[in-house]
């Protein structure tokens, strides 16, 4: 995942403001605040070389198990016309109560974060949504590929 979202380096655009540095490169790698040439170019992984090898995996994970795109041969995402752009989608599928014990640890963890003034878990402070309704056959065949 990037640094920022597209959709503000485009808004940038539109509103013929420069962006802060850190978001993008050009089109030859270099850095820029021009949203223009961003747009041409790439945005910068959040989180540095860590968050690049986070990204690296979820595309090796996407692309190496289902045969969708690699990022460099998906055209725009906005553009106007052409071909489907092929995606990839994983779905890593996790039951916590598979450990009896991750609940407790979830705890631990989330009281550990609530002590950082400032931090919070994600989600955190957020409406609850209502459930997403499955059909039963959707389900079933949910819990069949989880082996269940």
């Amino acid at each position: 995942t990037t640094t920022v979202a597209l959709g503000k380096i485009t808004m940038a655009k539109a509103a013929g403001e420069r962006i802060p540095e850190g978001w993008a490169l050009d089109k030859e790698g270099n850095p820029t605040t021009d949203p223009e040439a961003a747009i041409a170019g790439s945005l910068i992984s959040m989180g540095g070389y860590k968050g690049w090898g986070f990204g690296l995996m979820a595309e090796i994970l996407t692309v190496g198990m289902n045969g969708g795109n690699t990022s460099q041969d998906v055209k725009p995402l906005k553009a106007p016309e052409g071909p489907p752009h092929d995606l990839g989608l994983y779905c890593l599928l996790i039951d916590p109560d598979s450990s009896s014990d991750f609940y407790n640890r979830l705890q631990q963890i989330a009281d550990a974060i609530a002590q950082d003034e400032g931090a919070r878990m994600p989600g955190q402070f957020k409406v609850e949504q209502d459930p997403v309704e499955l059909e039963e056959t959707v389900w079933g065949k949910t819990l069949e590929l989880a082996g269940k």
